[in-house]
């Protein structure tokens, strides 16, 4: 059985891993009916911020990039909402 000594260790490598090892998931994908509900729940439940907001009309959707600070150093969910597709 571990000590409160090698626990307390190895908690600290666990939480620490990231800044020895660069590799990161960089960010999740969801695609969402509602853009601007799933931003305010996103900023009002988790506390992240909205770092952009594209629409890119060519291929009929936009996005959203949220986080807790820069993409380059924080994990980010990126939102996508399709435009509506008429069915025959």
């Amino acid at each position: 059985m571990a000590t409160d000594s090698e626990a307390s260790k190895a908690a600290e490598v666990v939480v620490d891993w990231h800044k020895q090892d660069k590799k990161r998931m960089l960010h999740a994908v969801y695609r969402v009916g509602d853009l601007d509900r799933t931003i305010k729940y996103y900023t009002e439940c988790f506390g992240m911020k909205l770092l952009r907001k594209r629409d890119v009309p060519d291929e009929k959707y936009t996005n959203a990039f949220l986080g807790f600070g820069p993409e380059n150093t924080n994990f980010a969910v990126e939102l996508t909402n399709f435009a509506e597709v008429s069915r025959p």
